[in-house]
């Protein structure tokens, strides 16, 4: 293979999409041959990887959507890691669970009971437009400006899975923020959305690229901005170079004017290049502990996971309170710990000192 990384994934995903290699993920379970290196590089699309040379074992990393998994999802990961894995799930701070030292021939039956749970592993990497990064107490906090969920899963249905958006220069992610400070993420994604008041007290969303804003949106005008902009790096992205196919680059080199310009000039309204603001922004507070939440009788406890590495028992035994405190929602944070969401007010303590001793800890 050519030296040039970025002509040879171009080659790649010419010669086939990555959103097109389930087929053959089945394929190689069955008949148990060697992977290519073009296909080892198309299964990212789909979460998979390759853990070492002679492709004994493979690790699955799957997004989750809004950071969430319900109670359901959480005993099913469990029972997949007992069953095919190695007894563990790792949290990541990218929002994802990550299986490993998996064998290659069960990964289709590991699809069918993702499937079954409502969750999937497309778009996961490759050149796609990643899945939408929001706050993980959206909607339940009460500083929040704005629930984002709805455009949230907006963005997500126009882009997961969506073959106009699955073959860029390079990854695009975007974040979308109920807050006018955005969320606490561990990098800068490439676009974000985050909310504020205007001087007439209505919502309206800065525009950030990179970590600059270049201007202001109506909420109804997320949606068509965003795909403005994926089609612009989709269209203008360097493909020829590795190192200059990111969104950055093309950002970097022509500079935010250009960019501003040709996106205002790709849509039927214009972004408002300043805004009045109100002052009357609530800062946020931290996630972790005990937290009333927005939602009338119900509290969320934030709570700081020792290791990312965490064991099927302790899943388990994390299901098993959730059951009897008669909660069923999480989120993983962006730092790779969890929030309970929806935990009744009246026995929020109770179930606090008992995730402390299964080392999910709220009182750090």
């Amino acid at each position: 293979m050519s030296n040039n990384l970025a002509f040879n994934m171009e080659k790649i995903k010419k010669e086939k999409s990555g959103v097109d290699v389930l087929a053959d993920i089945y394929f190689y379970a069955v008949f148990g041959e060697k992977m290519s290196l073009e296909d080892l590089e198309r299964f990212k699309w789909y979460g998979l990887y390759t853990q070492d040379e002679q492709q004994n074992y493979f690790k699955l990393r799957i997004p989750l959507s809004m950071g969430e998994l319900n109670l359901i999802q959480l005993k099913t990961l469990s029972l997949i890691s007992k069953k095919y894995s190695n007894n563990t799930l790792i949290f990541s701070d990218e929002q994802k669970i990550e299986l490993t030292n998996l064998k290659i021939s069960d990964l289709p039956e590991i699809f069918k009971l993702l499937q079954e749970i409502n969750l999937n592993t497309y778009f996961e990497a490759g050149h796609t437009v990643r899945r939408v990064l929001t706050c993980p107490v959206n909607g339940i906090d009460h500083t929040q400006l704005l629930d984002v969920e709805p455009l949230a899963n907006k963005l997500n249905e126009t882009f997961i899975g969506n073959k106009n958006f699955e073959n860029l220069p390079n990854k695009l992610q975007i974040a979308i923020s109920g807050y006018e400070e955005g969320c606490d993420v561990r990098f800068t994604p490439d676009v974000s959305f985050n909310a504020t008041k205007d001087e007439k007290d209505k919502i309206v969303f800065a525009v950030k690229i990179l970590d600059k804003i270049i201007g202001y949106i109506t909420p109804a005008q997320v949606i068509k901005t965003a795909i403005a902009i994926a089609n612009i790096y989709k269209d203008f992205g360097d493909r020829e170079n590795s190192r200059r196919s990111t969104f950055e680059y093309l950002v970097n080199n022509w500079g935010f004017n250009k960019f501003s310009d040709i996106l205002n000039s790709t849509v039927n309204y214009k972004i408002q290049r300043n805004i009045n603001k109100s002052g009357n922004i609530i800062p946020r507070k931290p996630r972790l502990g005990i937290n009333k939440s927005k939602i009338e009788g119900q509290s969320y406890i934030g709570c700081r996971v020792k290791s990312s590495t965490i064991s099927s028992t302790n899943i388990d035994t994390l299901s098993t309170l959730l059951e009897k405190y008669e909660a069923n929602r999480v989120k993983i944070t962006h730092k790779g710990n969890i929030i309970i969401l929806n935990v009744p007010t009246n026995s929020a303590e109770n179930l606090a000192k008992e995730l402390e001793k299964i080392n999910f800890n709220p009182f750090i």
